[in-house]
C-alpha cells in the first residue's frame, strides 16, 4: 500500500521538481497567468439573463445640439467636432395663433416654450403675424432643439440649444449688395398724377411717396402737375445675389414741372446729420408743406371773389379745398401748437395751428380729430391731426385749408415759405464732392430723354 501510494504520487512530485527547476522569471510569469485566469472566472458575465452590473445615460429634457459634438469617423475612428444633423419643419402662422398653441400643435412641451421665450428676451417672438412661417428644429432623436422666424428677406431670428444645453437667441442677417437704380417717368394724359405715373413704371407706393415728400415744399402735386412733366429718380436697390429684395433710400432726384427744374440730393454730413438739398446745398425742407392731404383733387382754389356754392352769393374763399374720400388723413403743414380743436355751424369740426409768431394754418370740415389733438398740444410737420369729412357748410367730403401770415390770409399755393438751414459752410466742399457723380448720372439720363415725345417710363440700372 505504501509503495503503491508513493508510486501514484511520483508524477506530481516529478512535476513539482520540474517547476522548482524553472528560472525565477518563468515562475513569476506562470503565477501571473494563473491570477489572470482567476479574475476572468470571477467577473465574466453569466449567461443567465441577469445583469451583474449596469450603467445608463439619462438624457436631458431637451438634448444639446451644440456645435462641437464629437462624431466617430467611419475609417479612422477619430473624433471630430461636428454639429449634429438637425431636421427643420415649417409651420405657418394662422389667424389667432400664438406661440403657445403653435407649440401644442407641434407636440412640443410647454417647458420648452418657457425656455425659448426666456432666451428670446421678449424680442421678435412676441410679434408673430398670420402668413409668417416658423421653422422648428429637431435632432436625430426627434427631440426639439430650436426654432427660427424669418422676419423679412434680410433678417431671421434663430433660437438654438448651445453646447451647455441652454437656448440662445441670435439674429441672422442675409448678405446683401447695394446697387443704384434709375427710374424715368412722365406725366401723361393716361397717368395724370404722380401716383399713376409712378405705378406705370413699376415704382412701389413707398418710393412714390418718398419722391413726393422730397418736392412737397415746392410742388403742389394736387395743383401743379402738367402733361409732359418728367421725373428721374436714383435710389438704392438692395440685392441678395441677383434678386432685388428691397428698396433703399432715394439718392438723387430731378423733377421737371411746368418748365421749372427741381433737384434733390441726399447728403450725410461728417457729423451724421442727414438731409436733402439742391445742387447749391440749399435744404429742400421748408417750414411748411404745400398740401396737407396727399394726392387729393383741388375742388376750389383761393379766390377772394368766389360765388359760394350754398349761399349763391359772392363770398371770399380764403383757402384751398381738397376733395378726398371721407377719413383721408390730414397732416400738419408745419411744426406748431394747437390753439383750437372744436366745431361750429359753418366750419364743422376744425383745427387751428400756430407756427411761431407769424404763421397760422386752419383745417376745416373734418370728420374727426386725431388722437391727442386738443388745445395746447404740440404737433410736428406731417403729423396726422385729423381726417377729411363734410361737417359744417360743406356739399361733400373735403378739406378746406387756410394759410395766414401775420393774421392775413395768403394763397397757400403761392405764398413764399421759409427755408430750413442749408449745408454748413465747413461741409460745402464735401457736399459738392459727394453729389458730383449723382449729378452726372442725372444729367446723362435727362439728356437721353429729351425727345419731343419722351417715353412714358423706363427702369435702368447704373
Amino acid at each position: 500500500m505504501l509503495v503503491s501510494s508513493l508510486t501514484k504520487g511520483l508524477p506530481a512530485l516529478h512535476s513539482l521538481n520540474m517547476v522548482n527547476r524553472f528560472p525565477a522569471l518563468h515562475a513569476r510569469t506562470i503565477a501571473a497567468l494563473i491570477a489572470l485566469g482567476l479574475l476572468l472566472y470571477l467577473y465574466w458575465p453569466a449567461n443567465d439573463g441577469i445583469e451583474r452590473s449596469s450603467s445608463s445615460t439619462i438624457p436631458l429634457e431637451l438634448p444639446v445640439s451644440g456645435k462641437n459634438q464629437p462624431e466617430q469617423t467611419g475609417k479612422s475612428g477619430e473624433a471630430e467636432n461636428k454639429a449634429p444633423a438637425l431636421t427643420w419643419q415649417e409651420e405657418s402662422i394662422k389667424p389667432g395663433d400664438n406661440l403657445s398653441n403653435i407649440f401644442q400643435r407641434m407636440g412640443i412641451p410647454a417647458s420648452a416654450l418657457l425656455r425659448v421665450t426666456k432666451a428670446a428676451n421678449d424680442s421678435d417672438l412676441k410679434r408673430i403675424a398670420p402668413g409668417e412661417t416658423l421653422e422648428f428644429a429637431f435632432n436625430e432623436s426627434g427631440q426639439f432643439s430650436g426654432l427660427r422666424l424669418k422676419r423679412d428677406a434680410l433678417r431671421t431670428t434663430e433660437i438654438l440649444l448651445n453646447d451647455e444645453g441652454q437656448f440662445t437667441a441670435s439674429t441672422i442677417q442675409t448678405p446683401t449688395t447695394t446697387r443704384p437704380i434709375v427710374k424715368v417717368g412722365q406725366i401723361t394724359t393716361k397717368q395724370s398724377s404722380l401716383y399713376l405715373a409712378g405705378q406705370s413704371i413699376q415704382m412701389s407706393d413707398k418710393l412714390i411717396m418718398e419722391l413726393a415728400s422730397l418736392f412737397q415744399w415746392d410742388i403742389s402735386f394736387a395743383l401743379d402737375l402738367r402733361q409732359g412733366d418728367q421725373f428721374f429718380v436714383i435710389y438704392e436697390g438692395i440685392y441678395t445675389e441677383d434678386t432685388l429684395i428691397q428698396e433703399g433710400d432715394i439718392l438723387a432726384a430731378h423733377f421737371s414741372n411746368m418748365g421749372q427744374q427741381y433737384e434733390a440730393y441726399r447728403y450725410t454730413d461728417p457729423s451724421g446729420k442727414v438731409g436733402y438739398f439742391d445742387a447749391d446745398g440749399i435744404s429742400l425742407r421748408k417750414a411748411f408743406i404745400r398740401d396737407p392731404v396727399h394726392f387729393s383733387h383741388v375742388s376750389s382754389r383761393f379766390n377772394l371773389n368766389r360765388m359760394h356754392p350754398i349761399h349763391k352769393r359772392k363770398m371770399p374763399h380764403r383757402g384751398i379745398d381738397y376733395a378726398a374720400v371721407r377719413g383721408t388723413p390730414v397732416r400738419a403743414a408745419g411744426d406748431g401748437k394747437v390753439i383750437s380743436a372744436t366745431r361750429n355751424e359753418a366750419s364743422g369740426k376744425f383745427i387751428v395751428l400756430q407756427h411761431g409768431e407769424r404763421y397760422t394754418t386752419k383745417y376745416l370740415h373734418l370728420s374727426n380729430f386725431a388722437k391727442n389733438i386738443k388745445r395746447g398740444a404740440t404737433v410736428k410737420q406731417g403729423q396726422v391731426i385729423g381726417f377729411v369729412g363734410s361737417t359744417g357748410w360743406a356739399t361733400g367730403p373735403h378739406l378746406h385749408y387756410e394759410f395766414l401770415v401775420a393774421g392775413t390770409h395768403q394763397n397757400p399755393r403761392t405764398v413764399k415759405l421759409p427755408d430750413a438751414a442749408p449745408v454748413a459752410p465747413i461741409y460745402r466742399d464735401d457736399f459738392q464732392s459727394h453729389i458730383a457723380k449723382l449729378q452726372s448720372q442725372l444729367q446723362l439720363h435727362i439728356a437721353n430723354n429729351q425727345a419731343p415725345q419722351p417715353r412714358e417710363g423706363a427702369t435702368q440700372s447704373i
